[in-house]
């Protein structure tokens, strides 16, 4: 069944979960939880399956259901679906596939034609204009409609190093504000970098950009040997200046880590260390490699993951210590969503090209996944964008609701069946079978909630925070 074909609100949805401590209640839609005992637990799965078995329960079990249904635990509640309609109020633009950095696991073969042999390319100005009007004007028209638009999104990223093509950086940003202007509609910057920036680049990003991220492996033995310059020097003098300069200047930011089997264990000495040398960052996210890309020809290989979840709950010990907010992509019990990413709601990215594409990952013609995540391009003859509608459909189908592998998984509201280019890559969305991946999501998402449970802010427990063993 596809998104469109479901309106109607879901029935109650209840999972089990167990941890030493027994039975966990969690109905993800209402992101409502309470530890258990067994006949509780009995009583409430019996109910959510059929509401007539209620009259047939005993005085205690009655109690169980009654005092979890007055906190909502049985309530149909809507399912979360994605935006259908192409109308992008933000676009991402790559610049350049170019890169001053040869970094092992690069996904891109950034500064190496993708690894296929293409070109390394600039786009062209006229191609990052024509982006930047599009989602400037929907954004105006979608604020006139009141659907809570205020603003229009370009965000600097790439499959290469975006500041190596600064000039025309510069041009996309003036562009963007001169529309602003003219339109009378904010517009927020935003950029990914490798952090190996210049002085006059760096002046340029505190004037202009809203938030920067930076990619950055924390330690500078595994920067230097993990992301190296084209040269083979490296990197990781030239990153702690950029990032001590955002402190500095009082610039939003953020790091991205990379984390490989060599510097799993590593992971709390990496959140030290940004946190002491680099006060005021936003949020330090740690993923773990892919084996994709250079990854394949490198020495580089992904953590396990029970390692990986071990060294992340102990790294996101250190983080409380120091105030610094530490995430993984797939663990966010707090959101509840349909798709992973935009991928299946329109992501408005733009390669060097030309091309539109769906999936950050996938930036070349000649990567296979190409045939599915791109939908689009620059026309310079027509002086605009075209788009693929049929290509636009069966995106939308990406989401978890066409994912039957994720029916029985509680976090299937949270990480909605994970990065559709990784676990999709090569089949059908009825085939996903699952990675390591999923495993790391379901045991930090049990642990947020388990942290939630364990929060009490005052002595009035109730059946979020605390417990019905009594019962």
């Amino acid at each position: 069944m596809s998104v469109q074909d479901q309106h109607e609100p879901m029935p109650p949805e209840l999972f089990v979960l167990r941890d030493d401590e027994g039975p966990i209640l969690y109905a993800p839609l209402g992101r409502l939880m309470a530890r258990a005992n067994e006949p509780a637990v009995e009583a409430a799965l019996a109910y959510a399956r059929d509401p007539e078995s209620y009259e047939a329960m005993g005085v205690e079990g009655q109690a169980v259901v009654q005092a979890l249904g007055e906190r909502g635990f049985f309530a149909r509640r809507a399912y979360p679906h994605h935006e259908t309609g192409f109308r992008p109020t933000q676009t991402t633009l790559f610049p350049t596939n170019n890169c001053n950095l040869r970094c092992s696991y690069c996904y891109a073969f950034g500064g190496e034609g993708g690894g296929n042999g293409e070109p390394i390319t600039k786009m062209d100005l006229r191609c990052a204009q024509r982006a930047v009007d599009l989602v400037a004007q929907n954004a105006v028209e979608r604020r006139a409609e009141g659907d809570g638009t205020h603003n229009f999104l370009v965000s600097i990223h790439g499959n290469g190093e975006p500041f190596c093509a600064y000039d025309l950086i510069r041009e996309i940003v003036w562009y963007g504000q001169d529309v602003s202007d003219r339109l009378d509609i904010p517009a927020v910057f935003n950029a990914a970098t490798n952090g190996v920036l210049s002085e006059e680049q760096l002046d340029f990003v505190v004037a202009n950009f809203n938030s920067i991220n930076v990619s950055f492996d924390g330690l500078p033995q595994f920067q230097d040997a993990n992301r190296p310059t084209a040269g083979g020097g490296g990197s990781f003098a030239q990153v702690d200046h950029t990032m001590r300069r955002l402190v500095e200047a009082g610039v939003d930011f953020g790091v991205r880590t990379t984390v490989t089997d060599a510097m799993v264990d590593a992971m709390p000495d990496i959140v030290a260390f940004v946190a002491i040398n680099y006060p005021g960052i936003e949020q330090l996210h740690f993923e773990p490699v892919w084996e994709c890309g250079r990854c394949k020809t490198s020495s580089n290989a992904m953590p396990a993951s029970d390692i990986f979840v071990r060294r992340y709950l102990e790294a996101l010990e250190v983080a409380k210590e120091h105030d610094v907010r530490l995430v993984f992509s797939g663990a966010r019990q707090d959101v509840l969503v349909d798709t992973f990413c935009k991928v299946s709601s329109g992501s408005f990215t733009v390669t060097p090209t030309g091309d539109v594409t769906a999936c950050y990952e996938v930036s070349y013609a000649s990567d296979p996944r190409s045939e599915r995540f791109f939908f689009g391009r620059f026309d310079a003859d027509q002086d605009r964008f075209v788009f693929d509608q049929q290509k636009l459909d069966a995106l939308s189908e990406l989401c978890v609701h066409n994912i039957r592998f994720c029916d029985d998984c509680f976090c299937r509201w949270h990480c909605a069946g994970d990065c559709a280019a990784k676990v999709l890559d090569g089949i059908g969305v009825d085939e996903h079978h699952g990675s390591v991946r999923c495993d790391i999501s379901r045991a930090l998402t049990l642990n947020q909630i388990q942290r939630k449970l364990d929060y009490k802010p005052d002595h009035e427990a109730s059946l979020r925070e605390g417990s019905i063993e009594d019962v």
